[in-house]
């Protein structure tokens, strides 16, 4: 089994998928590198927030806006995810939203993997429920501070980490552990379902009129990539 430990960091957040980087090292099932740790650098192609510029933005900015646009670096991207059996993250939710956001900037087709959450796994452990964030259960599972803290390869290892002392902990394989808790496995294109509007509550009924239904506007509009 290849899993692929990978984790991103964003720009803006008001820009959806201001992919800046995108870190990442695989092993196989029992933790052993293939793929050494690795962080590719993406221009996010879009304004920057002025805490990610001041507190987590890890390289000189001149340095990540020369680099190429997430377009460019798709193909690349897209096979380091296809080598995988299995792509492990902490809250991925927050990764695989920006991947589609991202492709619908440029205007490219998303692509499908398997992703697992080990927020969702260590919210599900007995052990360790005061533990928060990636650094907390790093520390409260392995004992020890993660390197390189919002890198996006020191967080990607840093998840590497967490698993494994789990599967430890446990005496459990990565597919014993994945096959455990089919909950925090997702598949990276499934979006959440949105909420049905709640009911209110209504008094006597009153009869009322049909009202005519507008024609809806058949136009779509072309997405264009955020600056």
């Amino acid at each position: 089994m290849k899993l692929l430990f990978f984790d991103m960091e964003f720009a803006d957040g008001r820009v959806p998928g201001s992919i800046y980087s995108l870190g990442y090292l695989m092993t196989d099932g029992e933790f052993r590198i293939l793929e050494p740790q690795t962080d590719l650098l993406i221009n996010p192609n879009s304004t920057w927030n002025e805490y990610v510029e001041a507190n987590i933005l890890a390289y000189p900015k001149e340095e990540v806006e020369a680099a190429p646009e997430f377009c460019d670096l798709f193909p690349t991207i897209k096979a380091l995810f296809e080598r995988a059996d299995l792509a492990v993250g902490f809250s991925t939710s927050n990764d695989t939203r920006a991947m589609r956001k991202a492709c619908e900037r440029y205007g490219i087709e998303p692509f499908s993997f398997r992703c697992f959450d080990t927020e969702k796994l260590c919210r599900k452990m007995e052990e360790h429920r005061d533990a928060h964030g990636l650094g907390g259960c790093v520390v409260a599972w392995c004992g020890e501070k993660p390197d390189n803290r919002h890198r996006s390869d020191g967080d990607a290892y840093a998840t590497m980490m967490l698993l494994r002392a789990i599967c430890r902990a446990k005496h459990a394989t990565p597919e014993m552990i994945v096959a455990a808790y089919p909950e925090c496995e997702s598949d990276s294109l499934q979006k959440k379902k949105p909420q049905a509007p709640k009911k209110k509550k209504r008094g006597k009924s009153v009869s009322r009129r049909p009202r005519k239904k507008r024609p809806e506007n058949s136009s779509v509009c072309e997405a264009k990539p955020t600056v």
